[in-house]
């Protein structure tokens, strides 16, 4: 895909990252969220690849360069 911006949804996390992959943040998620991504797939009965994609989806940052 190339690379990204991320900005870590999660409330407690100062996660910033620029011009990343994003296996990169994903790395980040499962060291460091793996535990809040578990209860949130319970609480809300979805996978917990459900949850990371969402996550992640929701974490791009998109720059407008124009």
């Amino acid at each position: 895909m190339g690379l990204l911006n991320f900005n870590c949804i999660f409330p407690s996390c100062s996660f910033k990252c620029n011009n990343v992959e994003e296996e990169e943040f994903l790395k980040h998620l499962n060291e460091e969220h793996h535990k809040d991504m578990l209860d949130i797939s319970k609480k809300e009965n979805m996978s917990i690849k459900a949850v990371q994609m969402i996550t992640v989806s929701n974490s791009i940052v998109f720059i407008n360069s124009g």
